[in-house]
């Protein structure tokens, strides 16, 4: 009885790996590209979620333009003016092609953008598994 169970106990751990590899395949290079108004100042979060998990999300304070580079399956922002004057434009870019993009010009206006996998992908079908 002990053989079947660590047997199945190793199938189950070999599939694990099987699967995770597979999951990491997925993960794609993302840019996050802030422009805007000249000189145009805006704070925030961004973070790269990959297979391993969310990570932290890490803050900024800079000025446009700007990029973040990163790769995984899905990219999330959000971002606001630190001034009342300006626009502020937010991109998504998935293998250098825009997927997601929002702009501001409101008086310290603020985006919030994701971009999530694909709804066909594996990845969306389990995350909506997981999350209900």
């Amino acid at each position: 009885m002990k053989k079947i169970s660590l047997l199945g106990l190793f199938f189950l751990l070999m599939l694990f790996i099987g699967c995770s590899e597979s999951i990491k395949e997925m993960e794609t290079p993302y840019t996050i590209k802030i422009t805007g108004s000249e000189n145009q100042k805006f704070s925030g979060h961004y973070s790269f979620v990959d297979t391993k998990g969310i990570p932290k999300p890490i803050h900024v304070d800079a000025v446009v333009p700007m990029e973040y580079k990163g790769k995984g399956i899905a990219a999330v922002s959000v971002f606001r003016k630190t001034t009342a004057e300006g626009t502020l434009k937010v991109e998504i870019l998935k293998d250098e092609k825009v997927v997601s993009s929002l702009e501001t010009n409101q008086p310290f206006g603020v985006i919030s953008l994701g971009k999530i996998p694909d709804t066909d992908s594996i990845i969306n079908k389990i995350l909506g598994i997981i999350l209900g």
